[in-house]
């Protein structure tokens, strides 16, 4: 054994090992670490009864991890919670696998909402929506939007939600 470990030391000389540690995953993201903004991009979502928003999280605190998918809540003006429903993703029951996304200080994440915002259903209904909020941990981020979401009368109206993705770009001073 002792000539196997001679062997070794003389065969690797001074060379050093080193063994690359696997790397570690940020923490979850905390809702007071979080900022949210709205972005209709220019009536980029508006048109044949539809409509949308752009959900802008920007990370203030250090790097952190955010779920793909979180849960989404549309409020009245009194703040009571309207019946609206995530849509799950077409042709996908159900729906895909969403991993945790990396959002590095300073930068964010986007998610893109779409909703009917006409009467297009036979029997429609709406509910109007005065803030959006976004459930984060045991946490939120809210802000003011005004929309008028339709759907069929009897059921919840529903919103198709993009998973949330990391925007490239350079880290806010």
């Amino acid at each position: 054994m002792q000539r196997f470990a001679l062997l070794v030391v003389m065969l690797l000389g001074s060379q050093s090992i080193s063994f690359a540690a696997a790397p570690v995953a940020p923490p979850v993201c905390r809702a007071s670490q979080l900022r949210l903004s709205l972005d209709g991009r220019d009536g980029e979502f508006n048109g044949m009864s539809h409509s949308g928003v752009e959900l802008s999280i920007r990370n203030v605190g250090p790097d952190c991890r955010l779920s793909a998918l979180p849960t989404i809540q549309f409020r009245d003006a009194k703040g009571r919670v309207l019946a609206a429903a995530r849509r799950p993703p077409a042709g996908m029951h159900p729906g895909p696998v969403m991993v945790p996304v990396r959002l590095g200080g300073g930068h964010r994440g986007v998610i893109d909402l779409r909703w009917v915002s006409g009467p297009v259903f036979p029997g429609s209904r709406s509910v109007r929506a005065a803030t959006v909020v976004i459930r984060i941990g045991t946490g939120t981020l809210r802000a003011p939007l005004a929309a008028e979401l339709y759907g069929a009368t009897g059921q919840p109206v529903a919103f198709e939600q993009q998973p949330l993705h990391a925007v490239e770009g350079m880290a806010a001073d």
